[in-house]
């Protein structure tokens, strides 16, 4: 993952489907949610719980982008941490709390 070692919990509410959810990432995803489900993408897992997963998935499969500010730009969604932390806030909506934040890119001047 993008932050290291470290893991990545994320967990917030989407409006559109009604329930809450859990993502998580890094070495010991697998450990941190029981029921999750894995979505793995270029060689990168993270677990999700079942409604996340297969929204996850349908953006992977059909939308592959993230928008990674309130005005842009998309980016192709990845699973590294910035990315699925920014397509979970702009793209998803909802989220309520971030544990292992990872350290934002530095934006491009000009």
């Amino acid at each position: 993952m993008s932050n290291g070692s470290k893991t990545l919990i994320v967990t917030g509410y989407d409006d559109r489907q009604g329930c809450g959810y859990v993502l998580s990432t890094g070495p010991d995803a697998a450990e941190g949610l029981p029921g999750g489900r894995p979505i793995s993408h270029n060689g990168v897992t993270v677990l999700a719980t079942p409604e996340l997963a297969a929204l996850l998935q349908d953006a992977l499969d059909h939308r592959p982008t993230a928008t990674l500010s309130w005005s842009g730009p998309r980016v192709p969604l990845t699973l590294d941490d910035t990315t699925i932390l920014a397509w979970l806030t702009h793209d998803v909506g909802g989220v309520l709390t971030v544990k292992g934040s990872p350290t934002p890119r530095p934006r491009p001047h000009g």
